[in-house]
């Protein structure tokens, strides 16, 4: 449910369907969902915050079910507030008590080690995990937290992942790496999200390193894809905006990373990735006479066009948004 909720987000995000949300059913999934959320929160009088409890969280070793999942109430939290995101569009009004439940739902934490907790009681010392989890409220999740506790988590998690689990989750690892400037590490386990998978003679990928389970494994195709868009490409969607911001590494000796057909509200992009610029071409302008889209870098704005091509230097984040959002 909450992973269906987050990719109604994404979609809304990079369309911007209004569509989708009025007459084929979209508001109602994303209002739906939200009420389910709000529906599996319980209110913790000891806390003064609201918990949901007996989930299986993204790790499936985590049996039987456990409370307070960080990323559960994380993907819980977003849902709600998607549903009051697209109201203005819906004209579905959130009730204040769901966006109480929002903004006050619990989240283990370790403050001695600046570590989220994977749930209630987890033990950061001898718990393994079978794949990615706690290290996804970074990406894709996006969820605010400060680079040292980011760091703390991936470097928590990743020993305790067992060295058998699936594909997709060293990606997320390499992701979360590349992000923080850690360029040896996220190389290292972008490596270990292929090399071990694939099959010859086909390079057909297997869900298990020892060749078992699920053959022709899209899911682990899926990290490896994520790792190069999200990971070396440093691209991230927001609701209001789209954000380019290349590291300027790529894996491999790799030279140069080129991305044909990236779609956003309508406009469609190429974008060019070296080791020290990169460059955004407008390759299609959105066939819609209301949608514009500008962008900003620094203190410079403007507007995106048909054949635009646009250059910048490494460290200069660029974000394209609709000149006027979606829901203000």
């Amino acid at each position: 449910t909450g992973d269906i909720a987050f990719a109604a987000r994404q979609y809304i995000a990079a369309t911007g369907n209004q569509d989708w949300l009025l007459n084929e059913r979209g508001g109602e999934l994303i209002y739906e969902t939200a009420r389910f959320w709000a529906s599996r929160a319980i209110y913790n009088t000891d806390r003064k915050q609201y918990e949901i409890l007996s989930v299986l969280p993204p790790d499936e070793d985590a049996e039987p079910f456990k409370n307070n999942s960080v990323y559960t109430n994380a993907v819980a939290s977003l849902s709600i507030q998607l549903a009051n995101y697209v109201s203005c569009i819906t004209n579905k009004t959130v009730p204040q008590k769901w966006l109480d439940i929002a903004s006050n739902l619990y989240f283990p934490f370790d403050n001695s080690t600046q570590d989220y907790l994977e749930y209630d009681g987890f033990n950061l010392k001898n718990t393994t995990i079978k794949q990615a989890d706690v290290v996804l409220l970074g990406f894709p999740l996006m969820w605010t937290m400060s680079d040292v506790v980011r760091r703390n988590d991936l470097l928590a998690y990743e020993p305790l992942t067992r060295t058998d689990g699936p594909a997709m989750t060293w990606s997320m690892y390499s992701i979360g790496f590349t992000e923080l400037g850690d360029f040896d590490k996220a190389d290292q386990l972008f490596r270990r999200s292929y090399q071990s998978y694939v099959r010859s003679p086909f390079n057909v990928w297997t869900e298990t390193q020892q060749g078992v389970g699920t053959v022709n494994f899209i899911t682990g195709v899926g990290g490896f894809l994520q790792a190069i868009l999200f990971g070396y490409g440093g691209i991230r969607l927001e609701l209001n905006q789209l954000e380019f911001n290349p590291r300027g590494h790529l894996p491999d000796q790799a030279t140069t990373f080129t991305f044909h057909g990236i779609k956003y509200q309508g406009f469609i992009f190429d974008l060019t990735i070296n080791n020290n610029t990169y460059e955004i071409f407008v390759r299609v302008q959105s066939n819609i006479n209301y949608i514009f889209l500008v962008y900003e870098y620094g203190e410079h704005r403007g507007s995106l066009k048909l054949n635009d091509r646009l250059s910048f230097s490494i460290g200069t984040p660029l974000i394209i948004r609709r000149s006027i959002t979606l829901c203000p």
